[in-house]
């Protein structure tokens, strides 16, 4: 006789705001949840038991995103007021204000090591702050829209940022710059990819090594002379466009190559020279028989 196994399922629905809740984050521990809401509210939920713990007051606007510091200790809620408030997650207090914004806060995120803290702003820009001091440590600047989200990279050297410009950039939290595709960090891990076999082939002419930073729903051609690892040719439409790179002399890696694979493609390569090279001389002897015919017709 088949064995019945019986699968419940618990949940809890978590009633309390009066409207929109923008923002979730569960605790680091995951025994606390806390919620942002456009009713300009900020609640904090026993996980376990789906009841409410603390109702934080005193955004004035909407509250857009809401996160736990790193060691759960803090939680950062920001608003359309202006404002971005550190709330103590144990005693439920208001510990710090951070109010230089000039426009709405839309994202707030903490860095791995909880010192710093993101903020994705509606006036196109990111604010850099010191927790421990309250103080704004920098100001990016590059985005074309509104500043939707932010996040730290797990070393916290990086800071992502979506804008409604429909692009994300990556920026060096150490300086508070844009990073550019032509930085030294991004060159050398490349270089990684230079194994021996791409020396002796066409690839070693490459002097341009393109990784866009800047994703983009825009269509931007980068790749004249660039060596592109991994890369998809298609197009919006599904089509392969490797044959049309190929008719314009670019050539294709795939797969790990071997031995025989290297030579094969070395052959290809001086077949496709010697062809080019038999074309020229093939227009060369053209024009010079040309040339004699002319000459024949004016002594006659």
């Amino acid at each position: 006789m088949a064995e019945i196994q019986y699968i419940f399922v618990l949940y809890f629905t978590y009633n309390g705001h009066t409207n929109t809740v923008s923002s979730v984050c569960f605790s680091p521990d995951g025994s606390t949840l806390a919620s942002g809401s456009w009713d300009n509210s900020v609640h904090l939920w026993e996980v376990k038991i789906g009841q409410q713990k603390a109702q934080l007051g005193g955004h004035t606007c909407s509250v857009y995103s809401v996160c736990f510091s790193p060691d759960g200790t803090t939680l950062a809620s920001g608003s359309y007021d202006n404002s971005i408030r550190l709330w103590n997650v144990k005693t439920g207090q208001q510990q710090a204000k951070l109010d230089s914004h000039s426009s709405g806060i839309l994202s707030v995120c903490f860095s791995p090591d909880g010192t710093n803290l993101a903020s994705g702003i509606h006036d196109n820009s990111i604010r850099l702050w010191d927790v421990k001091t309250g103080q704004q440590k920098a100001k990016l600047d590059g985005h074309t829209n509104s500043v939707q989200s932010v996040c730290f990279s797990p070393d916290g050297t990086t800071l992502a940022s979506g804008s409604d410009d429909n692009s994300i950039r990556l920026w060096d939290v150490m300086i508070g710059q844009y990073i550019q595709p032509s930085d030294s960090k991004y060159k050398d891990l490349l270089a990684q990819f230079k194994i021996p076999l791409i020396q002796n082939t066409p690839f070693a002419k490459v002097t341009s090594y393109i990784n866009n930073l800047q994703i983009s729903q825009e269509v931007i051609f980068q790749a004249k002379g660039a060596l592109i690892l991994q890369g998809k040719f298609e197009n919006q439409s599904g089509i392969n466009l490797k044959l049309l790179f190929q008719q314009k002399g670019s050539y294709f890696l795939e797969n790990t190559f071997d031995g025989e694979a290297k030579e094969d493609l070395e052959d290809e390569v001086n077949e496709e020279q010697a062809e080019d090279e038999e074309h020229e001389e093939d227009e060369e002897y053209e024009e010079d028989e040309e040339y004699e015919e002319d000459e024949g017709r004016e002594q006659d």
